[in-house]
C-alpha cells in the first residue's frame, strides 16, 4: 500500500546554552513528527530564521545573546499571532511562566522537564496550554494563595515594560538616562514611574530606587544560586533527561 508521507513539523530553536539546544536537537532527531528548521542563541538571527523559514514551532529560552527572550516572544507573537512558542526557562519560576505566557507563548518548561518535550510541541501545536511538572506546582500555589491585597508590594501588578524600567532604576538609571535608553520621553519615564509607585504603594522616589535595588539585589542572588558551572551543567542535565 502506498500513502502520503506525513510532513514533520518544522521547529526553530532559540536558546543561549549550548548544550541545552544540543540536547534539544537529539530530542527532536529522533521524533517522527518534528524536524529542526534552524538554530542558534543570537536574537537578531532568530529574527531573521523566524521570519525566512516561518517555523510551525519555535522553542525560546527567556535569556538570550543581544535581547530578552519575553521581548522575542512578543515579537514574533505580532510577526505570526498564531505560531505556537513555547518558553524554556533554566529553573522554574511561576513569575517568569506568567511574563511569558502574557507575552504570548503557549507553553512554558524548564530544564527539568525535558521528558515532556515532544508532548508539549503536540500540546501547543494543537492549540493547547502546557505547563511542565517542574513548575505547575508554584503555579497552582500562587493561584490557590489568591490575589495580594491592592496596596502589598507585588511586582507582579507590572506590566512588562513598567518591570523594564523598574529593573533599570534598581540599576541605578535616572529619568534623563532611561529616556535616552528606551528612546522615549522624560514625561513617558516619569508616567510610569507613577504607575509603578501606586501599583507597589510607595510614596517616593527614593522608595522606588531603595526596592527596585532590593529586588534586583534578590533576583540576582536567585540566579546565581540556580547557576552552578552555567552551560555544561543545565545542558547536560537536559540531555540526561532522555
Amino acid at each position: 500500500m502506498s500513502g502520503k508521507r506525513r510532513t514533520k513539523a518544522k521547529v526553530l530553536v532559540v536558546h543561549r546554552i549550548g548544550f541545552v539546544r544540543s540536547g534539544v536537537l537529539s530530542v527532536i532527531a529522533k521524533s517522527r513528527q518534528f524536524i529542526v528548521w534552524g538554530e542558534t542563541d543570537d536574537a537578531p538571527l532568530a529574527r531573521d530564521l523566524f521570519l525566512r523559514h516561518k517555523p510551525d514551532i519555535v522553542l525560546i529560552g527567556l535569556r538570550l545573546t543581544g535581547a530578552d527572550g519575553i521581548q522575542l516572544i512578543k515579537e514574533f507573537r505580532s510577526l505570526n499571532p498564531i505560531a505556537p512558542i513555547l518558553a524554556l526557562s533554566e529553573h522554574a519560576d511561576a513569575f517568569s511562566a506568567q511574563r511569558a505566557f502574557r507575552a504570548g507563548a503557549r507553553g512554558y518548561l524548564t530544564i527539568e522537564d525535558a521528558p515532556e518535550l515532544l508532548r508539549a510541541f503536540d500540546e501547543i501545536s494543537a492549540g493547547h496550554p502546557y505547563v511542565g511538572a517542574s513548575v505547575l506546582p508554584l503555579i497552582l500555589s500562587n493561584f490557590a494563595a489568591g490575589p495580594k491585597g491592592p496596596r502589598s508590594f507585588d511586582v507582579n501588578s507590572l506590566s512588562d515594560r513598567e518591570l523594564e524600567i523598574f529593573s533599570f532604576i534598581g540599576r541605578g538609571f535616572s529619568v534623563s538616562e532611561l529616556a535616552s535608553e528606551l528612546h522615549v520621553s522624560v514625561k513617558t519615564i516619569e508616567t510610569h514611574q507613577m504607575r509603578i509607585k501606586d501599583k507597589l504603594a510607595l510614596h517616593s522616589a527614593a522608595e522606588l530606587r531603595q526596592k527596585a535595588r532590593e529586588w534586583l539585589t534578590r533576583s540576582a542572588m536567585n540566579r546565581i544560586r540556580e547557576e552552578p558551572e552555567p552551560e555544561q551543567a543545565n545542558g547536560m542535565r537536559f540531555c540526561s533527561g532522555f
